[in-house]
């Protein structure tokens, strides 16, 4: 189920911008690695996504649990060092999605 919110949020945040702040506009070429990154890492949960990948995901999904049910922290989420060691592993990708600028 994880994988089939992933997809739509992103559309969604594309198209309605986000609530705080001004939002980056994302190149072309980023929104095709952000959903490159969204498929190679179908095994994560939205939760290890969003810590993998801020910018795909609302500023509050990880800490608003009652708008957010799937940002909630679980049983089988990933630790703090595997996200930390997958975010240097996979540096270039992070960085061509984007992962640091939300979707206007």
């Amino acid at each position: 189920m994880a994988r089939k919110l992933a997809p739509l949020l992103l559309v969604l945040l594309a198209l309605g911008g986000c609530a705080y702040g001004t939002a980056a506009r994302l190149t072309p070429a980023q929104e095709r690695a952000r959903i490159q990154l969204i498929t190679s890492h179908n095994h994560y949960s939205d939760r290890d996504l969003a810590r993998l990948c801020p910018g795909l995901y609302p500023t509050d999904f990880l800490t608003n649990s009652k708008r957010w049910p799937s940002g909630k922290a679980g049983k089988g989420d990933r630790s703090a060092s595997a996200i930390a060691t997958a975010r240097t592993r996979e540096a270039a990708a992070v960085r061509a999605a984007g992962c640091d600028m939300r979707p206007g």
